[in-house]
């Protein structure tokens, strides 16, 4: 099965400027999340940044990193772009990894990409809500699966059917360039969270149980700071 996995690494991040460029334990978050995609079944691995800082950084551990332009509001658009500059063909599987997903496992990204390679729309995966912390963060976004719809929030509340979203997406070529023609949604906008465009849009979103802990997203220097707790 044939898919690439795309880094979307923005520098200018509003929580926490600079984020991605982070070190734990000596390397930078978005190298150990590079390193987790390098170790999948992917047949390419990119990053995607409009950040010279960025682009300057990884290039000391990848070649494929690519300038993409600074009018891209998130990172679905971003690799859209990125598509087009390379002419993916339209029926190439891509697996947008988040540069904030440090201790993610390629087991993960694997299992997301066989489950989602026949889908059309969008493919995610989600993890059970381990802490209170996470429950009452806004930042950590929500994931309601049910028989029939899966919904995206920043709520508060939790219930059975209530888990933590994994930063990760499959989708087509093809579904990124449609994507990239939508106009900003009004739950997109409303709730600042990009896959809203696809579901508003009327696309199919399929979700699935992640295998492994994807560990910590990281929204703010206490996470990198958990981080290095657990890691010691």
């Amino acid at each position: 099965m044939k898919f690439y996995v795309v880094i979307p690494a923005r520098y200018d991040s509003s929580r926490f400027p600079g984020k991605v460029l982070s070190l734990i334990n000596g390397s930078s978050m978005l190298e150990l999340v590079y390193n987790s995609a390098v170790k999948s079944d992917a047949e390419k691995v990119f990053i995607a940044t409009d950040s010279d800082v960025v682009f300057k950084e990884a290039k000391k551990f990848t070649k494929n990193i690519f300038l993409t332009s600074n009018l891209n509001i998130n990172g679905t658009e971003r690799i859209a772009e990125l598509a087009k500059k390379l002419k993916w063909p339209d029926d190439l599987l891509i697996i947008n990894l988040q540069a904030d997903m440090p201790q993610i496992k390629f087991d993960n990204i694997n299992y997301l990409a066989r489950k989602s390679k026949n889908n059309d729309g969008l493919s995610t995966l989600y993890y059970p809500l381990k802490n209170k912390k996470c429950i009452n963060d806004q930042n950590t976004v929500k994931i309601e699966v049910l028989s029939n719809k899966v919904c995206f929030s920043r709520i508060t509340e939790i219930s059975k059917n209530i888990y933590k979203h994994i930063g990760i997406y499959a989708y087509s070529v093809k579904n990124l360039h449609l994507y990239k023609s939508y106009s900003v949604s009004s739950n997109e906008k409303k709730l600042s969270l990009e896959q809203y465009r696809f579901i508003d849009n009327g696309h199919n979103v399929h979700a699935y149980l992640a295998i492994s802990d994807p560990g910590i997203s990281v929204d703010s220097i206490d996470n990198i700071n958990e981080i290095i707790g657990v890691n010691n």
